[in-house]
C-alpha cells in the first residue's frame, strides 16, 4: 500500500470516527434534554416573553401607572456658602412602584440659567411620600429657583407589599449652648419593627421653621439593623440657620430599600412578602 493509499485510509477511519461519536453526541442530546415548560425561564416553544404566551398563560402587562407627584421643592442653605435642596414626592400607585430611578436638581437664577445640577438615583415604594436630597451644591450666586426632573423610570409591581415598620420617637432638637461644638442638635430613636433585618436604613431629616418652610436638611445612614433593633439618631448642623426651637417642626423619614434583595440580611417573615412581581408565582397565604 502506497503512503497516498494509507492517508486515505486514514481519512475514513477517522470520518467514520467523527460520524459515529456525531450520532452518539446527538441521539444522547434528544433523549436528555428537558422538554419546554412555561417554568423554565426561557423563551422557547414559541412563547411571546418568558414563559408566557403562545402555549402558556398570557403575558401579563402592566396597566398604565400613575406618575410620580412632586408636592414640594426647596432650597435651604448648606454648609461652606454651598446649597442644599429637597423634593417631596408622592407615589400615587397602591401596587406599583420603582426599584429604581434617576433624578436631576438643577439651581436656577432669576432668568432660568442653570447655576449648579445634583444628580442621583433611588427608589420608591408603592404609595409612598418621601423626601430626596441633595447636599453641597456650590453656586456662583445665590439661586433664585430648584428645579426637579425624574428621569429612566420604570416602574415595578410588588406582590403581599407590606411597608417597613421603622417608627421614629423620642426627638430632641436644641441650639447648641457654650462649650458644646457646631450650631444645633438633633437627636432620635428608630426602631426596627419589621419582621427583616436590613443592611441599611437611611433616615432623611427636614427642619422646617413654624411657617413650615424647610430652612435645614440632613441624612443619616444605619447599618445591619436586626428586626426589633433599636438605633439613635445624633446630628449636628455647623452653620446657623434662623430658627425658634420651640416652633420647629422636625421631619425624620427613615426608609429600607426593599427592591433591593442585599438589603435583607436575614427573613424573619413570608417568603417573597418583599419580592419583586412574578405572573408565575402564586402569593402564599
Amino acid at each position: 500500500m502506497t503512503p497516498s493509499q494509507r492517508n486515505i485510509k486514514r481519512l475514513v477511519i477517522i470520518s467514520i470516527y467523527l460520524a459515529i461519536l456525531l450520532l452518539v453526541g446527538t441521539g444522547l442530546y434528544f433523549l436528555l434534554r428537558t422538554a419546554p415548560t412555561c417554568s423554565d425561564k426561557i423563551q422557547n416553544q414559541g412563547e411571546e416573553g418568558i414563559d408566557c404566551g403562545g402555549p402558556c398563560a398570557a403575558c401579563e402587562t402592566l396597566p398604565d401607572a400613575r406618575n410620580l407627584e412632586t408636592a414640594e421643592t426647596a432650597i435651604v442653605p448648606g454648609e461652606g456658602g454651598r446649597y442644599d435642596a429637597l423634593a417631596k414626592i408622592t407615589n400615587p400607585n397602591s401596587q406599583f412602584g420603582a426599584a429604581k430611578f434617576g433624578y436631576v436638581f438643577s439651581l436656577l437664577d432669576q432668568s432660568g440659567k442653570v447655576l449648579a445640577k445634583s444628580e442621583g438615583e433611588s427608589f420608591v415604594l408603592p404609595g409612598q411620600t418621601k423626601y430626596i436630597l441633595a447636599f453641597n451644591m456650590d453656586a456662583s450666586e445665590k439661586p433664585a429657583s430648584v428645579k426637579f426632573e425624574v428621569r429612566s423610570f420604570e416602574w415595578d409591581k410588588l406582590k403581599e407589599y407590606k411597608e417597613p415598620d421603622i417608627p421614629v420617637y423620642s426627638k430632641q432638637f436644641n441650639l447648641s449652648s457654650g462649650g458644646e461644638s457646631g450650631f444645633a442638635n438633633l437627636k432620635a430613636k428608630i426602631k426596627n419593627q419589621s419582621d427583616y433585618d436590613f443592611r441599611t436604613i437611611t433616615a432623611d431629616v427636614v427642619i422646617r421653621n413654624g411657617a413650615g418652610t424647610p430652612i435645614a436638611i440632613n441624612e443619616t445612614n444605619f447599618n445591619d439593623v436586626r428586626a426589633n433593633e433599636e438605633r439613635e439618631i445624633n446630628l449636628t448642623w455647623n452653620s446657623s440657620f434662623p430658627i425658634d426651637p420651640v416652633s420647629a417642626r422636625i421631619e425624620i423619614v427613615p426608609e429600607a430599600n426593599v427592591f433591593d434583595n442585599d438589603n435583607f440580611m436575614k427573613q424573619h417573615g413570608v417568603s417573597g412578602q418583599y419580592g419583586t412581581y412574578d405572573p408565575d408565582v402564586e402569593p402564599q397565604q
